[in-house]
């Protein structure tokens, strides 16, 4: 597969690059990790009203975009509200989802394993969120520290609480779910390496343990998070409304242009409260990051899982005589 062959290609460049040249200051680090954001990784969600009008329109009618806009919004909302109200369960529940989530769309896309065919459907949810969570479990077990500085930076303080116990918690917890999933994931992986060793996308996670030992959170999470999950997600959607691509160009060029300009309004607000895009303005710029970026992410999950379960009661109805 044409999109796995890029990302263990970005992650072999990625490690030569840090092996050679060292890491990137923290700030270049955080504003590129920004830009690829609003470049790559939110236009995978562009069109989501789309897959909500194909699944609200037989019930509602013209209607639908009054279901499903307040529906979406709220669910975001919501979910940024709550880091900063019980942030130790909203940042777990962030960390599996999307762990989850990531693995579902290889699972879609890479065909991952026959074996899965008589696995136990809790089997694969649970290799989905052990391999999908990869870059996430890596780190911390073999970067506890800087996932700790990084928490830092993102957890919410709330009331007279500096937020440090609830950093200490959030890492605690995450390291622990993470020695739980990786003898998962490595049998997850050895399963999908033997069985699909040929196909390029079965070594998509060993190029990701590789890359998350190595490189810095931000940068590996930032690599995985657009160079691969975000182009299954365009591959996927693009497939699925049966565009060119430059038609599918065009549908979210929209949101693409309009997430660069959230950026550069974000990145001008922060220079004019610092005096300039230095460290004092690192906190603030990576905890709008990852806020905005799990209040878009949740809902655009929790509509793709129902977009697939309601296409797997169709198709079977579909194949009967």
């Amino acid at each position: 597969m044409l999109l796995a062959l890029i990302y263990i290609a970005s992650c072999l460049a990625i490690v030569a690059a840090l092996m050679l040249r060292g890491a990137p200051d923290i700030s270049s680090v955080v504003y590129g990790s920004a830009v690829l954001v609003a470049l790559v990784g939110v236009p995978h969600g562009g069109l989501d009203h789309w897959t909500g009008r194909r699944l609200l329109a037989s019930s509602f009618g013209e209607r639908w975009w009054m279901m499903f806009f307040p529906g979406y919004l709220a669910v975001g909302a919501l979910v940024a509200l709550a880091w900063f109200v019980y942030p130790i369960p909203t940042v777990l529940g962030f960390f599996l989802l999307s762990a989850w989530h990531f693995g579902r769309e290889e699972q879609h896309l890479c065909v991952a394993s026959p074996l899965h065919e008589w696995r136990s459907p809790l089997w694969k949810h649970l290799s989905a969120i052990a391999l999908g969570g990869l870059v996430i479990w890596v780190p911390a077990v073999v970067r506890t520290d800087e996932l700790l500085s990084l928490l830092r930076m993102i957890v919410p303080s709330t009331g007279g609480d500096s937020g440090n116990g609830h950093v200490e918690q959030i890492a605690g917890w995450t390291k622990w779910i993470a020695m739980t999933m990786l003898p998962l994931g490595a049998v997850a992986c050895i399963e999908r390496t033997l069985v699909r060793g040929r196909r390029a996308a079965a070594w998509v996670s060993l190029a990701t343990v590789g890359m998350t030992i190595i490189a810095p959170i931000l940068v590996s999470f930032t690599a995985y998070f657009c160079f691969w999950h975000s182009l299954l997600g365009l591959s996927r959607l693009r497939a699925e409304e049966g565009l060119t691509p430059r038609e599918f160009v065009l549908a979210t060029l929209p949101l693409s242009a309009l997430a660069v300009v959230v950026v550069i309004s974000v990145g001008s607000v922060l220079w004019h409260s610092f005096g300039d895009l230095s460290f004092g303005a690192i906190p603030a710029s990576v905890q709008t990051l990852f806020i905005g970026l799990s209040a878009i992410a949740v809902p655009h999950l929790l509509l793709h899982e129902w977009s697939d379960r309601a296409r797997r009661r169709i198709v079977p109805l579909e194949l009967q005589p």
